[in-house]
């Protein structure tokens, strides 16, 4: 139908599609959304939006150059507009290694300079005599740019959260599929396609430079959201855990609890828990003061966060008390892990201000259990607390197993 509606426009001499206008609108979006990257992204600008935002710059100045291109009949401005667009490409493809904060400048520069290098060396080659050449093997340079760009956006998938990488990956792999054709094709906008060119050719391009066009909108927008995504991840996370360790606070261990709780009594295999308190801890406070007894809440914290496999789960459950919760665990392997605790606490000098050294040690309260589907967070917390009390009572620095209060 479309191809239809320009061939009747050229028989009635009415206005065809400008090219002109279109480049100079893109260049104007692309100004635009540069600075709408920098106004919504400027908080990431360490995190690849400042390389982002110099793509999206790239891209205006490129789309600059092709209307220059359809003006003046001058040889070096289609390398000037191919020169920005591998420039832009490159650096976008900067921005994505930043976000996985990787800065090896060596790979960062290869990644700009072999582009524009090998470009250029395709100017001096190919220029003014052979044109369409120069066309069809810097599409090629263009290919292997967005090629290695889409491996890039593979290897960072299982680090990245949110739809923003699947914009930017889904506009990369259509960049790909659109200027894979323009590897065989010698024709570009200029001075004389228009009047020279067939209808179905002018369609072919026009779509192209559209495809393009959008492609450039969506992965800038695309890359924004991953950044924001990511914040949104990171804020999350932050909520989740104790500020004074950073472990698991309260809230999510209850959470974790409740989750293997059920999962144990679908199961039927034995989930332990222990109640860790740190002893005399409110002597620390009162002779050292709150702060040596926060550095004594971070050390035993970092021990546990050391000594837990990975399937565990050590958590602040409030004031000098920690909870370790050890799914698929037998009461044996509970209390070796226990016992191991101790020993190390035990063996550890906290230091407090390069004068002063400190010894600390635990009591371990150990419960071992196959739940039921009546099974509650609290009643297995119950249990254990009441074994570390025990373990109190009998001279602190040991561990009580909840099969010894009966």
């Amino acid at each position: 139908m479309l191809y239809k509606l320009v061939s009747l426009g050229r028989t009635m001499n009415l206005p065809s599609p400008d090219f002109l206008t279109a480049f100079s609108m893109a260049a104007l979006t692309a100004f635009t959304v540069s600075w709408v990257m920098w106004a919504l992204g400027k908080h990431y600008w360490k995190q690849g939006m400042s390389w982002a935002v110099i793509s999206t710059l790239l891209y205006a100045f490129a789309y600059i150059s092709f209307l220059l291109q359809n003006i003046l009949e001058w040889f070096v401005i289609p390398v000037i507009s191919k020169l920005f667009i591998s420039f832009a490409i490159a650096t976008f493809t900067v921005a994505l290694e930043r976000f996985c904060q990787s800065t090896q400048w060596n790979r960062d520069c290869a990644v700009i300079l072999i582009p524009i290098f090998a470009t250029l060396t395709l100017a001096i080659s190919c220029l003014p005599q052979n044109i369409a050449w120069f066309n069809m093997l810097q599409s090629v340079i263009t290919v292997l740019q967005t090629i290695y760009t889409i491996l890039v956006l593979f290897r960072m998938r299982s680090r990245t959260p949110g739809t923003g990488w699947l914009l930017v990956s889904g506009g990369a792999l259509i960049h790909l599929a659109t200027i894979l054709p323009l590897m065989f094709i010698a024709a570009r906008p200029n001075p004389e396609f228009t009047i020279q060119a067939s209808t179905q050719d002018i369609l072919a391009m026009w779509a192209i430079c559209l495809i393009l066009f959008l492609k450039m909108v969506v992965m800038s927008f695309g890359f924004l959201i991953m950044l924001r995504d990511r914040q949104a991840a990171i804020e999350e996370d932050k909520a989740r855990l104790d500020y004074l360790t950073q472990l698991p606070n309260r809230a999510t261990l209850v959470e974790a609890i409740r989750e293997a709780t059920l999962q144990a009594s679908k199961q039927l295999t034995p989930l332990s828990l222990m109640v860790i308190d740190i002893d005399h801890f409110k002597k620390f406070n009162d002779e050292y003061g709150h702060l040596a007894g926060d550095r004594v809440i971070q050390v035993v914290a970092q021990i546990l966060r050391q000594q837990c496999r990975e399937m565990d789960l050590a958590a602040r459950y409030g004031g000098e008390e920690f909870i370790l919760l050890l799914p698929h665990t037998t009461l044996d392997e509970a209390h070796i892990l226990a016992e191991r605790l101790c020993h190390h606490v035990r063996s550890i000098m906290v230091d407090l201000d390069g004068t002063r050294q400190l010894n600390i040690t635990i009591s371990v309260g150990v419960h071992c259990c196959i739940p039921t589907q009546n099974s509650t967070w609290e009643s297995l917390v119950a249990v254990a607390d009441e074994a570390m009390y025990l373990a109190k009572q009998r001279g602190r620095d040991r561990v009580v197993l909840s099969n010894s209060l009966t």
